[in-house]
């Protein structure tokens, strides 16, 4: 994606003149900024009436001596969550050295992030505190009267740009510089110059409502780095949040070669070609990854059968019908499907190969299971796999770690 940070570390530290006074448009000087953190702020004449009880607060976090800060639009609750989580706030672990990565040009895409090393899969490349977490959408109060879709939706865009020109106001200048060099390519839609760039660079983020692995992530967030990403149907990057530092990890989900460009995806990379450049377009990305430029019905027929393939565990425990390698043999052959097509990011790469090493641990086979447990461990990028059983235990096959597992013998037990 275009998104065009300043590159230079004198860019980095001021504005052009042409953003500032852009910025300088956009201020919002009508509104008292908290003074607390805890202080709720109510936007007039954008979402809700002085009156009514403010849904939002904004916050710095996690405000560690020495370290960035994060500038935070939060839903009511939110805070108390973060506040909560075990071991927050934690430091960043010291940055690679030397660097795993760096800013280069992307033909045809702006500014983009490339290997300066050959990375393992598994790695991590970097960890990095966003500048800005905030909303999707704000909840946005009409005036009397009738108003067309596009009035409301503008009306709502308008909400959305005051509430993001509190936080950006907020931010300490560098960052603030980096924000607003962000590409933006929501210019021709209503979106304001703070919201265009918050709609373009967002990763989407939930779990901060305590609701970990919800399909509808509520927050997005922005970032220096992470947020440089361009776009590939074949990613070999994940991001993943760590609540405890407040800070992203960027993981390499598979081998990655030296010089090679650093990619994520945007959009739904198990839909056909079609509706892939269709979901695409409001990026202004034309995709040009193996995936969409060459053996596209090939391609579109294994992303299909990938996404018809669920590694559940229980199906096969709970049904004795079924043979005893029965799952062993269908994650198998999703991970085959996976590999071929590049998507080492999805949750079922990390999914089917556990669902593989608990067949085993259900069959009595600590070995095969042990194996599979050293694999597991080197795709430690998936949400669920932040909150299952760890396999350090479990990559010696004569562990007692085994025979205390839940389900050691299972399947033999069930049915014997």
């Amino acid at each position: 994606m275009r998104r065009g940070f300043l590159n230079s570390k004198a860019a980095k530290e001021r504005l052009s003149s042409a953003t500032a006074q852009q910025f300088e448009q956009i201020k919002v000087t009508s509104v008292d900024l908290p003074a607390v953190l805890e202080k709720p702020v109510v936007v007039p004449g954008s979402t809700f009436s002085p009156t009514d009880p403010p849904t939002h607060i904004w916050a710095t976090l996690p405000q560690l001596y020495g370290e960035p800060s994060t500038e935070c639009v939060l839903l009511r609750g939110s805070k108390e969550i973060i506040l909560k989580t075990p071991g927050f706030p934690k430091r960043l672990p010291p940055a690679n050295s030397p660097a795993a990565f760096r800013v280069a040009p992307s033909p045809g895409k702006g500014m983009g992030l490339f290997s300066t090393r050959p990375i393992k899969q598994g790695e991590i490349i970097l960890w990095e505190r966003p500048l800005l977490i905030a909303p999707r959408g704000v909840p946005t109060r009409f005036p009397p009267g009738s108003f067309s879709a596009a009035q409301m939706i503008q009306h709502h865009l308008d909400a959305c740009e005051h509430f993001i020109a509190i936080a950006v106001n907020r931010m300490e200048e560098n960052c603030r510089a980096a924000f607003m060099s962000l590409h933006n390519c929501h210019t021709h839609d209503g979106s304001g110059p703070l919201v265009g760039r918050f709609r373009t660079n967002g990763v989407a983020l939930g779990g901060l409502d305590g609701v970990q692995h919800q399909t509808d992530k509520p927050y997005n967030a922005i970032l220096e780095h992470v947020s440089r990403l361009n776009h590939s149907c074949s990613p070999n990057t994940q991001p993943f949040f760590d609540r405890a530092t407040f800070a992203y990890k960027l993981y390499a989900v598979r081998d990655v070669p030296a010089g090679e460009e650093l990619t994520y995806q945007y959009i739904d990379v198990l839909a056909n070609k079609t509706a892939r450049a269709e979901s695409l377009k409001p990026y202004d990305v034309v995709c040009t990854c193996l995936a969409c430029t060459e053996n596209i019905a090939e391609t579109d027929k294994r992303r299909s059968e990938i996404a018809n393939i669920f590694p559940f565990v229980p199906t096969w425990l709970m049904n004795y019908q079924l043979p005893d390698d029965w799952l062993i043999k269908k994650c198998t052959a999703l991970l085959e499907l996976i590999d071929k097509e590049g998507l080492q990011h999805l949750e079922g790469y990390c999914m089917g190969t556990r669902a593989i090493m608990d067949s085993y641990i259900c069959l009595g086979d600590s070995r095969n299971a042990s194996k599979w447990a050293a694999r597991v461990a080197l795709r430690p990028w998936s949400e669920c796999e932040a909150e299952s059983y760890p396999v350090k235990e479990l990559l010696d096959p004569g562990s007692p770690a085994y025979a205390q597992h839940p389900l050691w013998q299972m399947r033999m037990r069930m049915w014997m």
